[in-house]
């Protein structure tokens, strides 16, 4: 396999995943998957930390833990300060390729659970 494929050899000859793929790396918590859920929830609005962490169900400190990989992987971007230049919103980034398949896959997977509900005809 390539040096880049995020999969590797065990001992016992097997494969295991590599901690630093791509997805493992975006998706790397429960935590920052509420966390852009809310973005992608909210997209188009810009949320406040106090915001993502009522909206994700999670402390604030978790929410800052998050925010700036989030920023540097291009889902989220800073929107505004507000106030007093102290308190800065941010939102979903809707030029970037990640966030909109975020976006994308979210509505993809409600509509196949709402099938497997029976609440959607096929």
């Amino acid at each position: 396999m390539s040096e880049a494929t995020p999969v590797h050899e065990t001992e016992g000859g097997g494969s295991q995943l590599n901690a630093r793929s791509p997805l493992i790396t975006l998706l790397s918590s429960p935590a920052r998957v509420k966390i852009i859920e809310a973005f992608v929830q909210e997209r188009g609005r810009d949320l406040s930390v106090s915001d993502v962490a009522r909206l994700a169900d999670t402390a604030r400190s978790t929410v800052y833990q998050h925010l700036d990989d989030l920023e540097e992987l291009g889902v989220i971007e800073f929107a505004r300060s507000t106030g007093d230049g102290h308190s800065k919103r941010y939102q979903l980034n809707e030029e970037s390729e990640i966030a909109d398949l975020l976006y994308k896959l979210e509505g993809v997977t409600l509509r196949h659970l709402l099938e497997l509900d029976g609440e959607l005809e096929n």
